[in-house]
């Protein structure tokens, strides 16, 4: 009996140790039976987890025999395995979730996080929204798509520079545009207009931003990391958030693929100026062309108060027709054919007198872009090469310009072995033009000839540009003293440049076990840019033509080394920690040699100068140093911390204040993993907090003397305009977010939100001092800048039926940006000007001011005196300037939004995106000057009977002013010129608000039997359009296109801008 009671003991205490010892094990795949690492086991109802291996096997122990077993895994649906009497299969298949969205997001050191675990605010971009409508310029992609994302144009057409913001402006001095990562690598992004001066002979030109050059059809996605929580790692380059482009790698799985894109697409204007056509050329009613200076009635004046149109008259012009001195025919514009010896002219014939609607609409032709593209890949299990060739060829809407790019992409990945593996990826882009347009104030901007071209000018007969007999030397127009034909600016007078660029990195990473590896990686971008800026004889402003070369080239190096780990504490906590260090060496090099007047007419060579050569030559040198720390700890899939911290040592600061350190943390709750929630319902907290550093470009230490023209032989310098400062320090940005991301029914809703204050203090600021220093500026710390703003996304799917789908996206963005400090004793000081209405009267100005309680953006300008909120007229009937500044407005927006929505009826997909933006002022060169020149539609007013302005005028003494309504008529010519005189700016403003139909695509997805029948995987056929209809206020421009002004695009100011055109065409995908 008492052996019988042991061995009862024995088999129940074994029994006991059996079940509270019992390892179940077993391997997750997918449905290629490929390993799924990573995966998270749990039993259901219990605090018992695994997760897999490398090779995707999992144990975990239970003293169960029946449960439920969930399995769950970044892009592949969740599954629940039944356990039975410990019967556990020993693999478990996951299925793919196709349908799940952006669960792995690409962020900092190009570390691929799952969304749910990261505690600050990033947006990622699919490859599709990228491509499906294509742009020249990949940044305009991101236009309407992104909350808190302002992207602003160029007005040149294709190849215009763009300029990002992430959540409004921070520096009130420095750059305000967020930092571009390929692969891991910063890229440069900036744009270099005309080299180094503003010359007035070459005016502005936009040769584009750098991160334009990149292909869209080898970007995999794009993730916009909004705040230094987020992008903190990057260093002080990353203050205003930054844009992480991952790039599309061969697939590691054996075969050998191609796919290929092709589009054709065809620009029209969109916007245009609405000109008057009643009256002509002129003053007071008269005009007749004899020389075009003056010889004849007010023909060398350019204003629009002349004759009335289609009423019959014959007057004399400059393509009437004439003779020359020999009695040949020629026009009358051919001046020096028909002038004989004594100074005097041969008769000119007089033509009708008739308006002409369209001639500055049919000056610009249709243009066509074409994009081709083709990629290669081939792979086995152990590596993967991608190679893609790319070209784009455009001839702009405006004639005699062009874009052509080419690019080749090589990426390659291999395992060299169990653990070392390595990458590389190179991509080389050959940018060029022929002629880029000029841009701003002055004759070489066409948009500016045609502010002072009278209604009655047949543009089309300037094509044949230069007088008879004077080929090359003399070109015809229908005015010598201030315009030059806009034929010959664009066909002689060109911009153009070759541009060579490579950039790549390559990777290698070392695992020493599957929780410790190690990864160096370096990364290049170096480009050579060079210009050749040609101007014909008798141009405007340079008679004897001229002839410059520039060269801009630019190299970055980038190496870092990460070190990271990865372990669990035990099944409910897991933790990574990675340590590193990275340096960065940039160098910039300017150079350009001027002829300023050339020997021969028409060659344009710097051996062909009639006069010394002049030249300039700049090296700027930057290098960053740094180290930087994570740590990672996450409990089970619910509650996820974030810290970081690196420290820069910048050589653009002083050696005591060079060294400045960033700390970021970040903390994601995902509350529906925590508590119980309905059944298909995500729901996440996030809270993130970071304090970065902005450096300053190089050189703000200590002054230098730069030479100037020379004097006779001998050398001239000057002092440095601005005081520079040995004790700067590095700019500091306080951010703090708070967000919710809310996924119901199934994900087919899906909403995200976010709150963020960003607080910038020691701004690096140019304080104004007295002129009696010798300076204008002295470089110091100083001011304090607190943005404060909301986002909102809501995405879903309002219809999903298996053949038909409907799915809608609405994103939302406001912000407001204070400023709270200035350094002490200055209550307000100018951060940049913009010129409005330049020239010999005067400059009027607009000054971007930045004051203590005011908002950055605010602009200042002069206007009218008022009395009581009424304009004040003189004895005139004209209106009295106020030379006093005043707020014309701020340039950022009340609010802008997106809305996109996609139909999908099976084989078939219509895309729809709008883009809103809300409120923000803009000053309009084009309003100013051609409401001067009296070429606009708002000028006709009071052409015969004069204008009495709505206002009041002071019939007493200035002492005792007694104001009554104004009712004195002035002139029309002199109050349009009064109204919008040089020292006024406040008539020039509109509301800057928008919507515009940004983007529409219909593709066509060929039935999979036929395509596979002619040997292709794939084929779909698109029918594509952008920015198809505008709808604002603002009757002249698109207010989208700010002004080029100082080699950067301008907030708030429209300087004679192009017309933006709507493009569309035709798309053509291919995979076999």
């Amino acid at each position: 009996m008492k052996k019988f009671y042991f061995l009862l003991v024995f088999q129940l205490a074994m029994a006991s140790a059996w079940a509270q010892s019992q390892s179940y094990s077993a391997k997750v795949v997918d449905a290629k039976k490929e390993p799924v690492p990573g995966a998270s086991v749990n039993i259901k109802g219990t605090e018992i987890y695994a997760a897999t291996n490398a090779e995707g096997v999992f144990t975990l122990e239970t003293e169960m025999t029946n449960f439920i077993l969930q399995v769950s895994a970044l892009a592949f649906k969740p599954k629940e395995i039944i356990v039975t009497n410990g019967s556990i299969p020993a693999s478990i298949s996951l299925e793919e979730n196709t349908e799940q969205l952006d669960d792995v997001v690409v962020t900092a050191l190009g570390i691929e996080r799952d969304r749910q675990s990261i505690g600050a605010s990033v947006t990622e971009v699919s490859a599709k929204e990228l491509t499906d409508v294509p742009m020249t310029n990949v940044v305009n992609s991101l236009a309407g798509q992104v909350a808190g994302v302002q992207i602003t144009n160029g007005s040149s057409g294709p190849g215009s520079s763009s300029r990002i913001i992430i959540r409004g402006e921070n520096s009130l001095s420095g750059s305000n545009q967020p930092l571009f990562v390929v692969d891991g690598v910063p890229i440069s992004n900036e744009l270099v207009a005309s080299n180094l001066t503003n010359d007035g002979a070459l005016q502005e030109v936009d040769f584009g931003n750098g991160a334009a050059e990149i292909n869209p059809d080898d970007i995999a996605s794009m993730s916009i990391l909004k705040g230094p929580g987020s992008a903190a790692l990057y260093g002080s380059r990353a203050a205003n958030g930054v844009v992480v482009i991952t790039t599309k790698r061969g697939e590691k799985k054996r075969g050998f693929g191609v796919s290929t894109s092709s589009l054709l697409t065809f620009e029209t204007l969109l916007t245009m100026p609405d000109y008057q056509n009643v009256y002509g050329g002129g003053s007071n009613g008269q005009y007749s062309f004899e020389n075009g200076v003056g010889g004849g009635v007010n023909d060398g004046g350019i204003s629009s108060y002349g004759p009335k149109l289609d009423q019959g008259q014959l007057i004399k012009q400059f393509d009437s027709p004439s003779v020359d001195i020999n009695g040949n025919p020629v026009r009358g514009g051919d001046v020096i054919a028909r002038t004989y010896p004594d100074g005097s002219y041969t008769d000119i014939t007089p033509t009708a007198w008739t308006s002409r609607p369209d001639n500055v609409r049919n000056f610009f032709e249709t243009g066509i872009t074409s994009q081709h593209n083709i990629a290669i890949s081939s792979s086995n299990d152990r590596s993967a090469i991608r190679f893609s060739y790319s070209n784009l060829r455009n001839e702009g809407a405006i004639p005699n310009t062009d874009l052509k790019r080419d690019g080749l992409a090589l990426s390659v990945d291999q395992e060299l072995s169990d653990r070392l593996s390595a990458s590389l990826f190179v991509d080389y882009i050959n940018s060029r033009s022929e002629n880029r347009p000029n841009l701003g104030y002055g004759y070489e901007n066409v948009m500016y000839g045609f502010n002072w071209t009278g209604r009655q000018t047949n543009i089309e007969s300037l094509q044949d540009y230069w007088q008879a007999g004077q080929e090359g030397i003399q070109h015809y127009d229908f005015n010598y003293l201030w315009l030059t034909n806009p034929y010959l600016t664009l066909f002689e007078n060109t911009n153009s440049f070759n541009k060579d660029r490579v950039l790549g990195n390559a990777n290698v990473t070392y695992d020493f076990s599957e929780k410790l590896n190690l990864r160096v990686r370096t990364g290049m971008d170096n480009y050579n840019d060079d210009r050749e800026f040609r101007r014909a004889y008798s141009t405007n402003r340079n008679p004897y033509g001229s002839y410059r070369e520039d060269n801009v080239s630019f190299r970055e190096i980038t190496t870092d080394v990460l070190l990271s780990y990865n372990d669990r504490i035990n099944s409910a906590f897991r933790y990574g920690l990675s340590a590193g260090a990275n340096r960065m060496d940039q160098k910039t090099e300017y150079t350009y040699t001027t002829a300023a007047q050339l020997a021969v007419p028409g060659v344009y060579s710097l051996a062909n100068s009639r006069v010394p050569l002049s030249g300039n030559s700049q090296v700027f040198d930057k290098r960053i140093n740094s180290v930087y720390a994570i740590a990672n700890l996450a409990y089970r899939t619910s509650l996820y911390l974030d810290l970081n911290v690196r420290n820069d040592w910048s050589s653009t600061l002083p050696e005591d204040n060079n060294s400045f350190a960033y700390y970021s943390a970040s903390l994601s709750y995902v509350l529906s993993n925590m508590i119980s929630m309905p059944e298909g319902t995500y729901a996440k907290l996030r809270v993130s907090a970071a304090s970065v550093g902005n450096d300053t470009e190089p050189y703000q230490l200590a002054n230098t003397f730069q030479f100037n023209q020379n004097y006779g032989s001998d050398f001239r310098v000057t002092n440095e305009s601005v005081l520079k400062n040995a004790n700067l320090k590095p700019e500091r940005l306080n951010a703090y977010e708070v967000g919710a991301e809310v996924w119901v029914l199934d994900n087919r809703v899906q909403m995200d939100v976010a709150a963020y204050q960003n607080t910038s203090v020691n701004q690096i600021i140019g304080r104004p001092v007295s002129s009696a220093s010798g300076y204008t500026n002295v470089i110091e710390n100083g001011g304090e800048v607190r943005t404060r703003g909301l986002e909102a996304m809501v995405r879903g799917k309002i219809i999903n039926g298996r053949d038909f789908q409907w799915l809608g996206t609405v994103n939302f963005s406001t912000f407001r940006s204070v400023v709270t400090k200035l350094p002490e004793g200055v209550d307000q000081f100018v951060t940049g000007t913009a010129s409005v209405f330049a020239g010999n009267g005067g400059a009027n100005t607009v000054f971007y001011i930045a004051s203590e309680g005011g908002q950055v953006g605010d602009m200042y300008g002069t206007g009218f005196i008022e009395v009581d909120g009424e304009t004040l007229y003189n004895e005139n009937g004209l209106p009295v300037q106020d030379p006093t500044l005043r707020l014309l407005g701020n340039y950022n927006p009340d609010f802008t939004m997106g809305f996109g929505t996609e139909f999908r009826y099976k084989f078939v997909s219509l895309s729809v995106l709008f883009d809103w933006r809300k409120g923000g002022t803009i000053v309009s060169r084009t309003k100013a000057l051609g409401s001067t020149s009296g070429v606009l539609q708002e000028t006709l007013e009071g052409r015969e009977t004069g204008v009495v302005g709505d206002g009041v005028m002071n019939v007493g003494t200035d002492d005792n002013p007694i104001y009554v309504t104004n009712t004195t008529a002035a002139p029309a010519s002199q109050f349009y010129n009064s109204f919008y005189d040089r020292g006024n700016e406040e008539s020039a403003l509109y509301d800057a608000s928008y919507v515009k139909l940004r983007q529409v695509s219909l593709y066509f997805n060929m039935p999979s039997k036929f395509v596979k029948r002619i040997g292709f995987e794939k084929i779909q056929v698109g029918l594509i359009g952008s920015n198809l209809f505008l709808w604002t206020e603002n009757p002249h421009f698109d207010p989208e296109l700010n002004a080029f002004q100082e080699q950067n695009i301008t907030y708030g100011v429209e300087d004679m801008s192009y017309p933006s055109t709507r493009s569309f065409g035709i798309s053509l995908k291919t995979q076999f």
